[in-house]
């Protein structure tokens, strides 16, 4: 990226950064949650099952969106609702996420966000940074950490943003959303 796009990108984020102290909350005080899964994991369904399932074991109300940046066209097609899946027509000039469809997501406060999608673009730091929950879980690491934990599976890298984009659909890179889940599950448990 450019010296504009990062310049651009700098702004949007400190017009948007979430002023929320965040830190970790304990299950108890959890009552609505946010989470982003990645729909091109081959796990997606289970996991949506597991975190529906956990979500109503300890009364959470849940908010449930998906990351699919894939290129669509004939043989690659979304498998997942529009309405609830941050796509690249989301993403606009200098890869600034559209604001047209990202406030209604940051706009609402929440006690846990959790991003499983290992996606490491723009589009995530800034919903990750943007979004006002008192405590933040997920699987990438962005420049002022904004997570409070970080869960990744044995043998996962860091992944860049130009390696992201460059990244096929298939090359099995994504299948340990469902064990990242498990693993926060089990944590989230553990917190008193």
């Amino acid at each position: 990226m450019g010296l504009i796009g990062n310049i651009l990108r700098k702004r949007r984020l400190r017009k948007y950064a979430s002023r929320v102290q965040t830190g970790f909350v304990p299950l108890s005080d959890i009552r609505t949650a946010t989470f982003i899964i990645d729909a091109e994991d081959p796990s997606r369904e289970k996991c949506l099952d597991e975190i529906n399932s956990f979500c109503t074991c300890n009364k959470i109300k849940a908010r449930i969106f998906h990351s699919d940046f894939r290129k669509f066209n004939r043989n690659v097609q979304p498998v997942t609702d529009a309405a609830t899946t941050f796509t690249r027509k989301d993403i606009g000039i200098f890869g600034l996420p559209k604001m047209k469809r990202m406030r209604p997501v940051i706009a609402e406060d929440t006690d846990l966000f959790v991003s499983l999608s290992p996606d490491c673009r723009f589009t995530m730091e800034f919903l990750t940074k943007a979004m006002k929950a008192r405590f933040k879980i997920g699987r990438c690491i962005f420049p002022g950490e904004p997570f409070d934990l970080i869960i990744r599976p044995d043998g996962e890298s860091r992944q860049t943003e130009t390696e992201m984009q460059g990244k096929e659909s298939g090359q099995g890179q994504n299948e340990r959303q469902l064990e990242v889940f498990r693993e926060i599950s089990g944590l989230l448990k553990k917190i008193r």
